[in-house]
């Protein structure tokens, strides 16, 4: 599990990463993003409007960590929901979350 933290705070150095309801939807609107990240204890409607936009914009929503390990990763303050940008960290993050939810 500490593995997609660290990828997710190694995307960040690297500017591949969007965090937050604007940021995340602005991006999702643009085709910027290609995996959105959703905390679990984010508010039920924050993740029905997220998982909406990413259906209307073919992006994959998927629900991972909590509020507080989401924003540590980052070095930022809780955040329930971060875009993934860039398609390579995109494609590692989305398998490492499947095996870990397997």
């Amino acid at each position: 599990m500490n593995n997609i933290y660290s990828l997710l705070g190694l995307a960040y150095r690297a500017g591949k990463i969007v965090w937050g309801y604007q940021a995340v939807v602005a991006a999702l609107r643009s085709q910027k993003v290609e995996l959105v990240l959703l905390a679990r204890d984010g508010s039920p409607g924050l993740k029905t409007r997220i998982l909406r936009f990413c259906r209307e914009y073919r992006r994959q929503g998927l629900l991972y960590g909590y509020k507080n390990e989401l924003g540590a990763a980052l070095g930022k303050p809780p955040c329930a929901v971060v875009g993934i940008t860039d398609k390579n960290f995109a494609f590692i993050i989305r398998q490492r979350v499947r095996e870990v939810d397997v």
